[in-house]
């Protein structure tokens, strides 16, 4: 089975590839990062202005390095594929499907979707896991969709082996990861303000009108793996809040947090409440006060806590198998790969 594989080698990215390159052989790779590279100038102009000035460029760039025909071409840098680069791919390939980590119908990433709206419509296969995005697509004339987990990888969403003196540094009662919103800073500064003892790591916090109120509460900055998952695995509880500028009702930290061991305490969403059974395997809040109340309760009660987090694990890991490797089994049989 010959596969191209088109996306960047980084995060959801690699672990896709990895598990691609456990089932298949022949896989080729683009990586439509190595295009921006001599500049990040380039890559400002793409999402802020128009990544149509780059569409002819890319096009050269990806065509000229496809030598032979595939039976599928699996995209994941879908932004930089429009209709005429797709409509050549699909002469080059059985099957063509796109994988959607991010939101392009939505405008919070104001013109970076362009070239990929025009070419949505022409795929055999988009893979999401946001209900949201199927409603979406269906008014730009995506017409199959296949509606996943959120996935997680195996070897990196996992307990670690830690020292007590790493351990003692990194736990805390309770967590969040994740980028600074306006909708965000509200939330969080109401939790602190009810006296909650959370830590906020992540990126553009600085940002919040009220940043010099919770700064102490918070370490700026991105957080990477293996550092991830042991600032999670410390946490008697980790918060996760779907982004609301993206219209998403579940995100990758849902399954991230539970297969890691931790007791996930997120959004009450339609998407958390169809995957788990709410104070069984996860705990859910409407707003601020009450998640404020739930960790409180579950901070001091250890047995309750424990038990939640490892049904949670169970739910993740054992029963609906959320690993990127079933994942990618599971699209693989999707799209009868076997029989093309």
């Amino acid at each position: 089975m010959k596969i191209l594989f088109i996306g960047s080698l980084k995060h959801g990215g690699y672990f896709q590839y990895l598990s691609f390159k456990k089932i298949y052989k022949n896989i080729d790779v683009i990586d439509c990062q190595e295009f921006f590279s001599s500049s990040s100038i380039f890559r400002k102009i793409f999402h802020h202005i128009s990544p149509k000035i780059f569409e002819p460029f890319l096009n050269n760039f990806i065509l000229s390095r496809i030598k032979k025909k595939y039976d599928l071409i699996y995209v994941m840098t879908s932004d930089c594929i429009g209709k005429k680069l797709i409509l050549n791919l699909k002469k080059k390939a059985r099957k063509i499907i796109v994988f959607l980590e991010d939101n392009p119908f939505s405008k919070r990433d104001k013109n970076r979707w362009k070239l990929y709206l025009d070419a949505a419509r022409y795929y055999d296969l988009t893979v999401v896991f946001q209900r949201s995005r199927m409603i979406m697509g269906k008014k730009h004339g995506v017409k199959s969709f296949l509606l996943i987990p959120p996935p997680y990888q195996k070897n990196t969403h996992c307990k670690k082996k830690i020292s007590s003196k790493e351990k003692n540094k990194l736990s805390s009662e309770v967590i969040f990861i994740g980028t600074w919103f306006p909708d965000r800073g509200v939330f969080f500064k109401r939790l602190i303000d009810l006296g909650l003892n959370i830590k906020i790591y992540g990126t553009r916090w600085y940002k919040d009108p009220n940043y010099s109120l919770i700064k102490s509460n918070i370490t700026l900055g991105h957080i990477k793996d293996p550092m991830y998952s042991k600032l999670i695995q410390c946490s008697k509880i980790s918060i996760c809040l779907p982004s609301a500028g993206n219209f998403d009702g579940i995100t990758k930290r849902s399954t991230e947090i539970p297969a890691i061991g931790t007791l996930l305490c997120a959004q009450r969403t339609k998407e958390h409440k169809i995957l788990f059974k709410e104070n069984m395997e996860a705990v859910f809040f409407k707003d601020a006060d009450e998640c404020y109340k739930k960790c409180i309760n579950l901070s001091k009660n250890n047995s309750k806590r424990r038990k939640i987090a490892n049904n949670g694990y169970i739910k993740i890991t054992k029963i609906i198998k959320a690993d990127y490797l079933s994942t990618i089994k599971t699209i693989i049989k999707k799209i009868n790969l076997k029989k093309i």
